[in-house]
């Protein structure tokens, strides 16, 4: 009886060694889809449902990650007599985001107005500088999760919960540099809310590579065709009028 417990010991020991190494997490977003609608615009409101749930994924094994989307809501549809208004949902997890911890260079696909970006950078580029939250905790999945704040790239709020004991820099969207995988993510103060769901086994490796769809731009070049497309809209929400 003695050695049985000792080899469930070393079999679970080996288990959980090899998720840290490798696997699958399964994330889930809801979107504060109201959040950048002003209140007086009742019509907008009335098309737009108040929230947005989408499904991501994050594969990781040895130094690389891949994060994508694996179910998003489809686009809202409406006539209103004089043209056909299409409502895209659109959040942080709708692009595909390949990095290299070895290498350091991430390369991300991005899809807009029908057409797929490649964006190839270091990833210091879009690094963000946390801080520790100390005395701050939360349970995830069974994992003690410390807490972490920053700033994004362009300037919106962030909230990291790491587990330590998965000791993965990498997390939803392309977020890392903690001391531990982020199982959870709040992205402008619950604008987007991104929380780990189940962790299974990488049945696939030959799944984690580097996009390849799309033409290759800078960041620079993508955001000025963000630009050129919806102006200075950044938000969740865009909407594309189709005259009849």
């Amino acid at each position: 009886m003695k050695f049985f417990f000792v080899f469930l010991f070393l079999c679970t020991g080996s288990c959980l060694n090899a998720q840290s190494k490798e696997g699958i997490v399964l994330y889930e977003t809801k979107a504060d889809m109201h959040r950048r609608i002003p209140q007086d615009n009742q019509q907008a409101r009335a098309m737009i449902p108040a929230t947005s749930t989408t499904q991501n994924e994050l594969l990781f094994a040895g130094t690389q990650t891949l994060y994508r989307p694996i179910q998003e809501e489809p686009d809202l549809t409406q006539n209103d007599g004089n043209g056909m208004i299409t409502i895209r949902m659109r959040g942080p997890g709708d692009n595909i985001i390949f990095y290299d911890m070895y290498t350091k260079k991430t390369v991300e696909q991005r899809e807009l107005m029908g057409a797929d970006y490649l964006i190839e950078q270091p990833a210091d580029s879009g690094k963000v500088s946390w801080k520790l939250i100390e005395g701050e905790n939360k349970t995830i999945l069974g994992h003690a999760c410390k807490k972490a704040v920053g700033k994004s790239p362009r300037g919106l709020d962030l909230e990291a919960w790491y587990a330590e004991d998965i000791p993965l820099s990498s997390g939803p969207a392309g977020m890392r540099d903690l001391p531990g995988l982020i199982l959870m993510l709040d992205i402008n103060k619950g604008e987007f809310i991104t929380t780990a769901k189940e962790f299974q086994p990488l049945a696939k490796k030959s799944e984690l590579k580097a996009p390849s769809k799309g033409k290759k731009v800078t960041n620079a070049e993508f955001a000025k065709i963000m630009k050129d497309a919806f102006g200075d809209q950044q938000g969740g929400i865009r909407i594309v009028t189709n005259d009849n």
